[in-house]
């Protein structure tokens, strides 16, 4: 081999050896700076170069070194320092974007060479033939006042833009090769790979940074059983880096009396008190005497928001923002210079106002020598040394990570705020409610204690069959409910005279007298002698106030006065159509004036003493027969629904399970052998890869075959072929684990298990009949989950239960039309929660909404009656939500309600505790 030969092939051997470190050094490290500096250290050792450096370009044109290996101190460091966009023309930008143009440049020859790999114009790929021509004498100057007497340059393209350069400097004459220039293009390559893979980390770790704030803020808005803006302001502040910030919001700005919801613009009008502030750290200073004590009350905000456009607005500089003059004096006293405003929007409606403010800064540049920034640079620099450029009082400009993040928080505060405000207005009804219903209470308190006494003492005398007992609960409840002297029974005899069956005396300390009146006492009155019943024949009650005063005949009130009755009221008791007796209620004391409620309440107790006396033996008969009528046709109705459920489940479950095992066996074949795959595959390339370098005698046939078969991208697309099918087999798997999981075949004992699972299952099951159909639209599911713990059921049985509910919301929308023009799509919404049962047990609550047609009043409360249907015959056994009702309410214990209305849709609720408590 000749001494060409070896150097080619030595060179050949350096640059792939230096490739070989930089590709290992950007797959084993992500961060940016490890890789450029490790890569200008090995380009410059490729070279043998004085300085390598890795030049990156600003948004403005100018540049700063990022990357410098240097020879021994060769030449002097750039590391750090800027560049004017004067150095480096628009034109040469655009030729290396272009063109990817690489240039060498000799001074000693005055030459430059150019190798572009495309065309500027066609965008074709060209010859890397090196040209030269004359180089520029400015240029010339350039690099001799750097100390450079050669240099090559190679641009570096990232996102179809000229991210920076890879630059190489000599301090002597030197050539450069097609080889190195090559070589410096695969670096570059390599190179653009890693930028775009640092760019990629570092938005994630800006993301995840981002997340962490806004789950910080929202913990602390959302955790405390009332809201604390305080911390939350004060974290958002911290977020942005401020130096200080404003919390403006509505307070108590519901009208209670007229319902009336003032706007933020109502509660900031001067003079209010419908606003609340919440400040940290700086604030702009109100000094002068002024009708707006707050800085949101002036007019910039009202006319900024003016148009409902509620988005974050951004004041880089307060001073350079026409529409904030007016405010400009409050803020010359602090050091704040940026504003970011965030309004705070629920629903369309404006809450309030999140301002963050920030102050000026100082800012440090380095510059590679004094330039002038007002005018360009006609002739070289003839001095790199470092130049400090400072300025005073910058204004910090919010970057679009800033906004982001301020539209996230925002739609926190507002959501936290919201509710506080509905909390304020629920407060506000609470009291007001409280206000009425102590008045209201006050008003019908007695009414009210009488309407229950009268259902106690129906319920007491509905409850006993003996005669005497329900003559002593009546006139016990009777007399204490209404607080008279006695009440009595008295039954009429043959002739209708008559005695007294029942009787209660109160205890009273104005009246201790004790009266002849008592059970067994025969009292014969020669009025209703005569009369046979006289007025209470007619069913008519009969009131006194005073005996005094109602004209009576002497030798009656004598009567009265001997039993020391000074009122009473006396209500008929009728057995069918017959007058049975009295109901007398007696006033010994003092007379009484009878309220129009308490007569009410006699006589109604009374009509129900009749009934309770006439049907005493036959209801206690009819008790028994339906009592026992009850239980068969319950215990029917229980095994009836029992025997479907169960056959229905069974056939089901086997089904299920049934596919699942059948499906499972082929794909755990399948998932079992596709590793032993993946790792022949793999083998077998390393083996080719092995050939490949040991024998590197190209066979024509062999080179042919491997033309043929593309075998650079079969060895690269196998194992991702490989990885695909290990996903496609795992989602089999997922899928089947959730038919197996639906059926529930083994977990036929109360466990713990998740709600949610059995959910998605049902879901599956169901899947063919939500999509679209011909004459059918799709129907979209919305799942609003929230955390849940572990639920103690029959996981089976509940299943059926949402497998239950969920039909019947697919049949309802299914039959649903509406009309084309509407904007309307089916949907059912499933919603989990946490929530109490009326024993305050906790207890987890599954909503299921629909948007279909709703339910009718008249069958809302029979649907869940076995075997009541609104379906047609044929399409429904009436036994669905029957046997869904009595899984949830007997076997768990737990709520099934339904609330519909017709035209908006229907909603079932669905409550079972978390842990089932054995009796």
């Amino acid at each position: 081999m000749s001494l060409i030969a070896k150097a080619n092939l030595q060179v050949n051997l350096d640059q792939e050896s230096v490739l070989r470190r930089i590709t290992t050094r950007i797959r084993q490290s992500l961060e940016l700076e490890d890789i450029i500096t490790a890569t200008t250290a090995e380009v410059r050792s490729l070279l043998g170069t004085d300085r390598v450096m890795i030049y990156k370009f600003h948004v403005d044109g100018s540049g700063q070194v990022i990357a410098e290996s240097i020879y021994e101190h060769r030449l002097p460091s750039l590391l750090g320092l800027n560049f004017p966009a004067d150095d480096i023309p628009r034109e040469a930008r655009e030729l290396f974007l272009k063109s990817k143009v690489r240039c060498a440049v000799n001074v000693e020859t005055g030459e430059i060479g150019q190798s572009g790999l495309y065309n500027s114009e066609t965008g074709e790929q060209i010859s890397e033939e090196i040209r030269y021509r004359p180089v520029d004498p400015c240029h010339i100057k350039y690099l001799r006042a750097m100390g450079v007497k050669s240099s090559v340059v190679a641009p570096i393209i990232h996102q179809d833009t000229v991210w920076g350069l890879l630059v190489s400097h000599h301090s002597e004459a030197r050539e450069i090769s097609k080889e190195e220039l090559a070589a410096m293009q695969m670096v570059v390559d390599q190179l653009s790979v890693a930028i775009a893979q640092s760019e990629l980390l570092t938005q994630a770790r800006a993301k995840a940074q981002r997340e962490a704030i806004i789950n910080h803020i929202a913990t602390l808005l959302h955790s405390l059983p009332t809201i604390v803006l305080q911390p939350a302001l004060e974290a958002a502040v911290q977020a942005f880096h401020g130096v200080g910030g404003r919390l403006c919001l509505k307070n108590q700005a519901f009208d209670l009396q007229n319902g009336h919801q003032k706007s933020l613009s109502e509660c900031l009008i001067p003079g209010g008190d419908c606003v609340q502030l919440y400040t940290c750290g700086q604030q702009p200073i109100i000094t002068q005497p002024t009708i707006y004590p707050l800085v949101e009350q002036y007019s910039a905000w009202q006319e900024h928001y003016k148009f409902h456009d509620y988005r974050v607005w951004a004041i880089s500089d307060i001073y350079q923002t026409p529409a904030w003059q007016s405010l400009q004096p409050a803020f010359q006293g602090t050091q704040i210079r940026s504003v970011l405003i965030i309004p705070l929007e629920y629903r369309q409606q404006l809450l309030g106002y999140l301002s963050i403010f920030r102050q000026d800064i100082d800012t440090e540049t380095l510059w590679a020598g004094q330039h002038d920034p007002d005018q360009r640079q006609l002739y070289p620099r003839l001095s790199f040394e470092l130049w400090r450029e400072c300025k005073k009082g910058q204004a910090q400009a919010w970057t679009n990570e800033d906004i982001e993040l301020a539209q996230a928080l925002g739609k926190h505060f507002a959501a936290a705020i919201q509710q506080y405000e509905l909390y304020q207005q629920v407060q506000a009804f609470n009291e007001n409610l409280e206000q009425q219903v102590a008045k209201r209470t006050l008003e019908l308190q007695e009414t009210a204690e009488q309407q229950q006494a009268v259902f106690s003492v129906i319920t007491k005398i509905r409850e006993s069959l003996d005669t005497e007992t329900i003559f002593k609960i009546t006139t016990e409840e009777v007399c204490q409910l209404i607080k008279a002297d006695r009440v009595s029974v008295y039954r009429f005899n043959a002739e209708w005279g008559g005695e007294f069956v029942g009787d209660f005396e109160a205890v009273n300390s104005h009246w201790s007298y004790k009266s002849k009146l008592g059970v067994n006492s025969v009292w014969n009155d020669t009025y209703l002698q005569k009369t046979e019943g006289g007025r209470y024949r007619h069913n008519q009650t009969f009131t006194v106030n005073d005996i005094h005063q109602m004209g009576f005949d002497r030798c009656h009130v004598n009567v009265l006065e001997s039993y020391h009755i000074k009122g009473f009221v006396l209500a008929p008791i009728f057995v069918g159509q017959k007058l049975w007796g009295l109901l007398a209620t007696y006033q010994h004391s003092t007379p009484r004036q009878w309220k129009t409620s308490e007569v009410n309440f006699i006589t109604q107790i009374a009509a129900q003493l009749g009934v309770a006396l006439q049907q005493a033996e036959l209801l206690n008969q009819t008790q028994q027969q339906t009592q026992k009528l009850t239980q068969a046709l319950h215990h029917l109705q229980q095994t009836q629904s029992q025997l479907i459920q169960t056959e229905k489940m069974s056939s089901l479950g086997q089904l299920v399970a049934g596919i699942a095992h059948e499906i499972n066996n082929p794909v755990n074949f399948i998932y079992g052998n596709l590793s032993h795959v993946s790792e022949y595959a793999t083998d077998l390339l390393r083996m080719l890869e092995l050939y490949q370098q040991e024998f590197s005698v190209e066979n024509e046939a062999i080179q042919n075959l491997a033309a043929k078969i593309d075998l650079e991208f079969l060895a690269e697309d196998l194992p991702k072929t490989l990885g695909s099918m290990q996903i496609g087999v795992e989602r089999i798997r997922q899928i089947v684990m959730s038919l197996r999981n639906f059926s529930r075949l083994d977990e036929a004992e109360m466990k713990a298990v998740k709600i949610h699972e059995g959910i998605d299952s049902t879901l599956l099951i169901l899947q063919h009949r939500l999509k679209a159909k011909s004459d059918i639209p799709a129907i979209s599911i919305i799942k609003e989950y929230n955390d849940i713990p572990l639920v103690e059921c029959y996981a089976g049985q509940m299943n059926q239960v949402f497998m239950n509910v969920l039909s019947n919301a697919i049949d309802a929308l299914e039959d649903y039309r509406r009309s084309p023009s509407e904007n309307y799509q089916h949907q059912i919404i499933i919603r989990t929660s946490m929530g109490e049962l009326a024993d305050n047990t906790k207890s987890v609550v599954i909503q299921i909404i629909d948007n279909g047609p709703g339910i009718p009043e008249n069958f809302r409360n029979r649907i869940c009656d076995p075997f009541f249907t609104t379906k047609p015959v044929g399409k429904g056994t009436g036994l669905g939500l029957s046997i869904s009702y009595g899984i949830v309410v007997d076997k768990h214990g737990g709520v099934f309600e339904c609330d519909s209305q017709l035209g908006v849709g229907t909603e079932f609720l669905i409550a079972i505790p978390i842990k089932q408590f054995s009796s």
